[in-house]
């Protein structure tokens, strides 16, 4: 096992980024009711689920994805040769080369982003020029939104390499709240209402780029504009980072594809995905993307120090608490799946049959939490040791499987088809990782992790069949009103929790008990 002081920073950085991400994500789900109120499924909604998929993808590719985790390991290397002064050198040249690349790439693509939505992204709305012209003219609308977040994850990377975490996990909280505000206070001033989500997207962008700028400072960055564009540093984060665009984002790109695709499906086909896609983030942000932020500069630490027995239980730490969230996630999530997206977004434009298009989506979209959860590790794991072509290997095998499985799956399963094809890819990536990766390292803790599958899987099995009991009991589907699916569904999720929990302790679960064990010395420590 890790030495305890990295599990419980570990744990505890997760827990810190985690407790932000929560809060982020449960207003992402606010977001996503003001929407479904707003816009339901019909033609805006599909309009604009395009329309911020194209910015956002780049924004997941160019930002959050490949940039911060090629330039997190060099950074921390720089600041072990240099110390503090160094790594604030190398952010401050990387931060104004990015800001005129992103520039020119916002300017290109907002010329053409007609052709590209008529010809690439949304060729399927080629029959409804309303709908077409509606998503082109939002790309150009929402398509700057990429400059500032990317620019924002720069001064996130640089935060995550002097490790600090909370700003970084905080600010994706400014971009919901600026959209929730912005439909609610604006729709009614606008035609159409898909406008102010618009401006909510372009405002939010901006609040996480300057929130962070103090913190950075605070650091010793001073973010003025330096052009040591040709420093070994700076050069060595864009050569990781041009392999990475694939590796990092290939979960974004299966969802690029699998929304093009979607655009041959009958209205709201789109949406509804999009609204499950947008559950399944929830639950993968509430831990999984914490675990994943805070393990990159574990493990690159590990990989500089040459203690490659660490790195290799830290990795096998973070897949197993990564299982303990997800498994019992995927199984709650489709006992309650039908009631728990009538409760959310059953509103306004948003009525029963689309409850039920988008949650037969989420079902096939829950099954691969876990393999999702698990390459959001893995791809890590591999930049640590700053190879970026094996996870492009992966990224590529993914989105192959992806393609030929919407293609095939389409037709039988509508968009659960294509939501089971993104599962398929996320299992087909982790999959080959986890082979090179024991072909690069020698033996791992194979045994160890599928013992603690094994307990979690028992456990999730007992928990799903409480819940499946408590909902057939209670009667909750599409139709329940609220006041019934309110106590109903809270009874449903507090049992299932305990059952859970109980169980995993029965079976005396390792993850269980390193969770304990974390909360009972802060209690302690508090206590004292």
């Amino acid at each position: 096992m890790p030495e305890a002081s990295v599990k419980r920073g570990l744990v505890l950085a997760a827990g810190l980024m985690g407790a932000f991400t929560f809060i982020s994500r449960a207003l992402g789900l606010v977001r996503e009711i003001v929407r479904a109120h707003f816009l339901g499924t019909s033609l805006m909604a599909d309009a604009f689920t395009v329309a911020f998929m194209i910015p956002n993808l780049f924004r997941r590719l160019v930002g959050e994805g490949a940039m911060t985790a090629a330039s997190v390991p060099v950074l921390i290397d720089e600041e072990r040769a240099g110390g503090r002064a160094r790594l604030a050198e190398v952010v401050n040249s990387f931060f104004t080369l990015f800001t005129f690349l992103l520039t020119a790439l916002c300017i290109i693509f907002v010329l053409a982003a007609g052709i590209l939505v008529e010809h690439v992204f949304a060729r399927g709305f080629a029959a409804d020029a309303e709908k077409l012209a509606l998503t082109a003219e939002l790309t150009r609308y929402m398509f700057f939104y990429l400059l500032f977040i990317g620019l924002a994850a720069v001064l996130q990377a640089a935060l995550n390499s002097f490790r600090i975490f909370g700003p970084s996990s905080f600010h994706p909280i400014l971009m919901n709240l600026s959209v929730i505000l912005c439909a609610i206070g604006l729709s009614p001033y606008f035609s159409k209402p898909v406008y102010a989500f618009a401006i909510g997207v372009m405002l939010g962008g901006a609040l996480q780029l300057f929130f962070q700028v103090p913190y950075v400072r605070r650091a010793g960055v001073s973010l003025l504009p330096s052009f040591k564009w040709r420093d070994p540093a700076v050069m060595k984060i864009l050569r990781l980072m041009v392999p990475g665009l694939l590796g990092a984002g290939v979960y974004q790109i299966n969802v690029l594809l699998s929304q093009m695709i979607a655009t041959y499906l009958s209205e709201g086909a789109v949406a509804a995905l999009q609204y499950s896609a947008r559950l399944t983030e929830f639950t993968l942000g509430i831990v999984v993307v914490a675990v994943s932020t805070a393990v990159l500069p574990t493990f690159s630490g590990f990989v500089s120090e040459g203690r490659m027995d660490k790195y290799r239980e830290t990795l096998d730490f973070a897949l197993r608490l990564i299982a303990f969230v997800t498994i019992p996630a995927t199984v709650g999530l489709i006992v309650i799946r039908a009631p728990m997206i009538n409760l959310l977004f059953k509103t306004g434009r948003f009525d029963a049959e689309s409850v039920r298009i988008t949650a037969h989506a989420f079902f096939f979209h829950a099954l691969g939490l876990y393999f999702i959860g698990a390459g959001r590790v893995l791809v890590p794991a591999f930049y640590s040791l700053k190879d970026m072509t094996t996870p492009v290997k992966a990224a590529i095998l993914a989105t192959i499987v992806n393609l030929v499985a919407c293609l095939l799956l389409m037709g039988p399963l509508a968009q659960g088809g294509i939501a089971l094809a993104n599962s398929l890819s996320a299992f087909a990536q982790a999959a080959f990782l986890v082979f090179l990766l024991r072909r690069r390292l020698g033996r791992m803790s194979g045994r160890a992790l599928g013992a603690s599958l094994l307990r979690i899987g028992l456990a999730a099995a007992l928990m799903g069949l409480t819940g499946w009991g408590m909902i057939a009991g209670f009667g909750l589907d599409v139709e329940t009103r609220r006041l019934v699916l309110i106590p109903g569904l809270l009874a449903v999720i507090a049992v299932c929790t305990l059952v859970f929990a109980f169980a995993s302790y029965a079976l005396k679960s390792p993850e269980m008990r390193d969770l304990w064990a974390v909360v009972r010395r802060r209690f302690d420590r508090r206590r004292a």
